[in-house]
């Protein structure tokens, strides 16, 4: 059987206390890191939403008032992290509801140790794979020096040169220059493919950063203009590599 990449972060989403042990002793005997664990999907996407991992084990049938499709809605809308959900239920309009948040698995209950690590590795390279393809989708030649950006009520235009980092908050982004900030409405990942992909990496799921503005880089944040910025172990190889090539 092959074992998890170690260092991988799994966040478990699942309301039977027994079934959610048995989780993270599989993944740990695995090489995976258990990044956290709820029994409710609230408690889930505010834990997510502090420290996102790499992927999340999803239950659809949760307690409380949220289940497992909506807490899926949220990460969809806000976040970038790969989805596999674990589930008994399979009737159509569960599965319909399921589609509609375009997971990255989907397991029936019971399933077999193997099962479950196979998927979660498949979903782990689709989805760098898929955001490889992203990250070259745009040549070089076809990229310009300066973009325009709609900050509130005006076009702004902006040397891409002098954008030192970029932040995410769902649906908004915060465009960090010098001594300037912008907010626009915009995906993380679609205004990436406005800019070089020379320069500009994703460190962090809802961080991208000028590779020539880094400071300093440590263990896992980085810092640009005395801010602190998180690094992922999912990006931090890239950007190493990029530095060395600077």
């Amino acid at each position: 059987m092959t074992k998890g990449v170690k260092g991988i972060k799994i966040y478990i989403v699942e309301d039977i206390a027994i079934s959610r042990m048995s989780l993270e002793t599989m993944l740990q005997e695995n090489n995976y890191e258990v990044s956290g664990s709820a029994a409710t999907a609230k408690t889930a996407w505010e834990e997510i939403q502090e420290t996102p991992p790499d992927l999340i084990l999803l239950d659809i049938n949760l307690a409380g008032q949220k289940n497992g499709v909506w807490l899926a809605q949220q990460v969809r809308k806000y976040l970038d992290i790969p989805i596999v959900y674990l589930t008994a239920f399979g009737d159509q309009q569960t599965l319909k509801e399921v589609l509609d948040t375009k997971p990255n698995g989907y397991l029936m209950k019971p399933y077999q140790e193997p099962t479950l690590l196979t998927t979660i590795n498949i979903a782990l390279h689709n989805f760098t794979e898929t955001q490889e393809k992203l990250n070259s989708s745009v040549s070089e030649t076809e990229l310009i020096d300066f973009i325009f950006i709609k900050d509130r009520y005006q076009r702004v235009k902006i040397d891409v040169r002098d954008i030192y980092y970029v932040k995410s908050d769902g649906n908004y982004l915060e465009i960090f220059l010098k001594e300037k900030r912008h907010v626009v409405r915009n995906k993380l990942l679609a205004f990436k493919q406005e800019l070089p992909s020379s320069l500009f990496f994703q460190s962090h799921q809802r961080y991208l950063i000028n590779i020539t503005k880094i400071a300093i880089l440590k263990k896992d944040i980085l810092i640009i203009q005395n801010e602190e910025i998180p690094l992922s172990i999912k990006y931090k190889a890239t950007v190493e590599t990029a530095l060395s090539k600077l």
